[in-house]
């Protein structure tokens, strides 16, 4: 049952998100979630095109259609969303290119915004994207955004020194770790004595790595250490040339269906492999959510010192760390795990504490409603 305070109605809170939501954006849903449920705010939302409404259900959702949205994307103005602004007390803008749209809606409302960085998002006005039609608002605008914004939200302290380069005045800076329902992901481990079963989530893009992670596994393979790989993609752009990519290798990989439950998955795995880095393109990732969930189901993480992810791996603690695009320090740290199962079992419990200190719901929820509070205590 929600809590509500006595005696006091939720205070309404706009969050700006023009895709709502795609499938990787559960960590966005969770923390609506929880702060509608907690009961002090009412979470309404204003976006451009609505997905997955079965799996994201939510009641108070303004959508725009037709020329109002080709008008809203040309001067960031539309009635419904000067009225949708100003229903709330404090406008929540999700990603940065979101920013300037929030600035907009504010300032005709009267209301203060803040904004949340997820990542690609820091570095996108050093990107080819930043010319694409949906950034070219915040590659004219970042500076003001970061100028006027109330609170600047971030995942970690590298996108935190990121934005202070940048020209954000630093004590506008707020870290909140990523929510999640860890509760999802306190499966039972299944042991077992075969191969070192390793386990990679997620999207098949450049920034995560995967080839990577595949080329490491056969090196594993080669020095004969007997490893399964499962990759649980999601369909991505990159799945084909990964599939290619390991019958070249002769590397036999388990492919579930993406609808493949996650924390099943982990629950037959022994150690979770995230070889993110710079994409390309020059995307990138914030506090990836997958190691969120791998630590919650006790697993060791080998990962990358790629963005944040040195903020959610403890190296040598709860997982092990090599550089971007290293494949032999991959192989070299999935093989150390591999001859040592204590260690490992050590490692995931480790992580599961760590989770539950740093990246619950409630954790997450308290510091969005400390910011909230504050911001619109302090514009009253």
């Amino acid at each position: 049952m929600a809590y509500k305070a006595p005696g006091r109605m939720p205070t309404p809170v706009g969050f700006l998100r023009h895709n709502f939501l795609v499938r990787s954006e559960t960590f966005i849903y969770n923390s609506m979630r929880s702060l509608q449920d907690h009961g002090a705010f009412d979470v309404r939302v204003f976006a451009l095109k609505r997905f997955l409404a079965d799996r994201f259900p939510w009641d108070d959702v303004t959508l725009l259609h037709g020329l109002p949205r080709v008008w809203y994307h040309i001067t960031r103005r539309a009635p419904e969303f000067t009225r949708w602004a100003k229903s709330v007390k404090l406008i929540h803008a999700h990603l940065g290119q979101t920013g300037p749209f929030a600035m907009a809606g504010a300032a005709r409302a009267n209301v203060p915004f803040v904004v949340s960085y997820y990542g690609h998002d820091v570095m996108l006005h050093r990107t080819r994207e930043r010319f694409a039609a949906w950034a070219w608002w915040y590659t004219l605008l970042r500076k003001r955004v970061l100028a006027r914004a109330a609170k600047i939200i971030v995942l970690s302290e590298q996108m935190r020194r990121a934005l202070e380069a940048q020209g954000c005045p630093p004590e506008k800076i707020e870290i909140v770790r990523l929510g999640v329902d860890l509760g999802r992901f306190d499966v039972t481990r299944t042991s077992q004595t075969g191969p070192l079963r390793v386990l990679m989530v997620g999207r098949e893009v450049d920034k995560k790595g995967f080839d990577d992670g595949i080329r490491a596994c056969k090196a594993l393979v080669d020095r004969g250490i007997p490893t399964k790989l499962t990759l649980l993609g999601t369909g991505g752009p990159l799945q084909a040339p990964l599939r290619t990519l390991a019958r070249e290798l002769s590397l036999d990989v388990e492919w579930p269906d993406p609808a493949s439950p996650v924390p099943a998955a982990m629950a037959n795995a022994d150690v979770l492999l995230v070889p993110s880095r710079v994409a390309a393109n020059g995307d990138e990732e914030g506090t990836p959510t997958v190691i969120v969930e791998g630590g919650a189901a006790r697993l060791p993480v080998v990962s990358t010192r790629h963005a944040g992810i040195p903020e959610q791996v403890e190296d040598g603690a709860t997982g092990l760390l090599a550089g971007e695009r290293d494949v032999r320090g991959l192989a070299e740290a999935l093989a150390t795990l591999a001859k040592d199962p204590a260690r490992r079992a050590a490692m995931g419990e480790a992580a599961r504490a760590k989770m539950q200190r740093e990246y619950s719901l409630a954790a997450h929820r308290e510091r969005l409603e400390d910011i909230y509070t504050s911001v619109i205590g302090a514009t009253a």
